[in-house]
């Protein structure tokens, strides 16, 4: 019986990686992790909890200040169509400070496409304009689905 719970929790864990661009062009690595247990039907479709955390590589060598490292983790819904297309929306603190990632809250959006457990995903962090500067992290991520 917690053989089965166990295994049932794990198959509802996505990990990913990703390059995310900012302003002039720098790029970085993103490593991604996040639980994803389903909640309800909706749409043609199913409404997922997504929470989770990302980890974003400081970068070196360049004028802005983005070389610390920055986790951000969040809270939100993931919305995943019959068809594959997949896009969702959350909330979350970070840890760190960069130029790209400058205050809480972040705002983290999510569209993309999903092949039963891999996923290609174009992801949004940013904090709104809240607090300068915001530049945000833009990336294109690949997921696994366990």
């Amino acid at each position: 019986m917690l053989f089965g719970c166990a295994s049932q929790a794990l198959a509802q864990v996505e990990v990913g990686g990703a390059v995310s661009v900012t302003r002039d062009s720098e790029t970085t690595g993103i490593a991604a992790v996040a639980w994803q247990p389903y909640w309800r039907d909706a749409w043609n479709g199913q409404l997922r909890w997504d929470i989770g955390a990302m980890y974003v590589f400081g970068r070196d060598d360049t004028r802005l200040d983005l070389d610390e490292d920055v986790v951000v983790a969040h809270g939100g819904l993931r919305w995943e169509h019959a068809s594959g297309f997949t896009a969702g929306f959350g909330a979350g603190l970070q840890v760190g400070h960069t130029d790209a990632l400058s205050g809480n809250p972040q705002f983290v959006s999510t569209v993309g496409w999903r092949w039963d457990r891999f996923a290609l995903l174009a992801r949004h962090i940013s904090n709104a304009s809240i607090k300068q500067p915001n530049d945000g992290e833009t990336m294109l991520m690949a997921t696994w689905r366990f």
